[in-house]
């Protein structure tokens, strides 16, 4: 895996935002999207992190299977007031859009789970769109090889995903509402890109803001112009929903979710020592316990994480005693896990974390975050790739 300078387009700011990409820096000392270097993989790199990929979901829907099967929602910090809601929606519909695994990899070695996000992640419009496009007119140009190619099928599948989630979730309504909170434009152009794509199957779209969904006298969900939401795609994080006091009428609104609500349990950092407790020695998972467990603390080099957090807030790293780096934020209220260590893949400008993408049950794409320090923040670089 190689990353390599390239020059950037003419013209290169006003073409991102021709395609709508207006957060393609953080702040004029933070850019997000680099223009300047790309990753270049094999074809052999890109089936071996792929399949690794689409093992790695089976595990994780197999250790939410294990939790229902064997009633551990209290390891997961969320409100009991909700645990039949969550069982229901377990039985009731197993059908879903989309997550994206982090991993640390070098290209070498066997990739290590870092953790899975699979109801709000981001990046998704930038590789599937402006990564997409980039190459292409390098590619163009002459400034990549011809044969370049991107392991990027996100477009594609999602479309597919949305047509299938059409008939598996037996939809009263084509109407599709897409929240988010759209202060964030990272948030407002991942919303806007994935009603797009369920507008290719014939879905009418209509964009919200979280903060102004409403409630109806009869617990019904309304969006901002007091229409009732039947159908709710959600980039707003599901433990958050179920501490809200709207949460209390989910299933009484009658609103079907296109991630359905057992999704929490998929993204939160507590099922990394349930995986690891089914699959020991796991060539792609980290050994990992609770914190509270007396295990954590034999691991030497460690990691330790809020079960529930944002953008690597609440993070520690610590060699046997001494801290190597650290975070903080709001996060942790509902408890830690420890994790053993994965260095990261170390480039000239910082290390890179992996993001490997499944739509459906199926791998997708890649994409690749650098930082300028261990812990990924919300500054990290976004760097497009291709495959030779």
């Amino acid at each position: 895996m190689l990353q390599i300078d390239i020059e950037p387009r003419e013209g290169w700011e006003e073409r991102l935002l021709e395609l709508g990409f207006d957060f393609y820096e953080v702040s004029s000392k933070h850019p997000y999207w680099c223009e300047n270097q790309y990753f270049q993989l094999s074809r052999e790199q890109v089936d071996h992190i792929d399949n690794v990929t689409e093992k790695l979901h089976e595990l994780a829907i197999q250790a939410v299977a294990h939790v229902f099967d064997n009633d551990l929602l209290h390891l997961f910090g969320l409100p009991e007031k909700h645990y039949d809601l969550l069982r229901r929606s377990w039985t009731n519909d197993k059908s879903y859009l989309y997550g994206r695994f982090d991993f640390s990899w070098d290209g070498i070695g066997d990739p290590k789970m870092l953790e899975y996000n699979a109801q709000t992640p981001t990046s998704l419009f930038e590789l599937s769109v402006a990564a997409w496009d980039w190459m292409r007119q390098l590619v163009a140009e002459g400034k990549l090889p011809h044969h370049a190619d991107q392991f990027n099928l996100l477009d594609e599948r999602i479309i597919t995903q949305f047509a299938y989630l059409r008939e598996a979730k037996d939809l009263e309504s084509m109407i599709l509402h897409f929240a988010c909170d759209e202060t964030s434009s990272e948030d407002r152009r991942t919303v806007y890109y994935l009603a797009q794509c369920a507008e290719e199957v014939g879905f009418e779209t209509v964009i919200v803001d979280i903060n102004e969904i409403q409630l109806s006298v009869d617990h019904k969900f309304l969006d901002h112009n007091s229409k009732q939401i039947f159908n709710l795609f959600s980039l707003y994080p599901y433990e958050f929903m179920l501490l809200d006091c709207y949460g209390d009428f989910i299933e009484e609104s009658g609103c079907k979710f296109i991630e359905p609500i057992w999704k929490v349990l998929l993204s939160s950092k507590a099922l990394l020592p349930i995986m690891w407790k089914l699959n020991p020695g796991h060539p792609n998972l980290l050994a990992c316990y609770f914190s509270n467990e007396k295990e954590a603390g034999l691991i030497e080099h460690r990691v330790t994480k809020p079960i529930y957090s944002r953008e690597g807030a609440n993070i520690q790293i610590k060699f046997k005693e001494e801290m190597v780096e650290g975070t903080v934020g709001n996060y942790g209220n509902e408890g830690f896990i420890t994790q053993e260590y994965a260095p990261l893949a170390q480039f000239k400008n910082g290390w890179v974390v992996i993001g490997s993408w499944v739509i459906g049950k199926t791998g997708c794409g890649i994409s690749f975050r650098e930082s300028d320090k261990l812990i990924t923040n919300d500054v990290a670089r976004f760097v497009p790739h291709i495959i030779i």
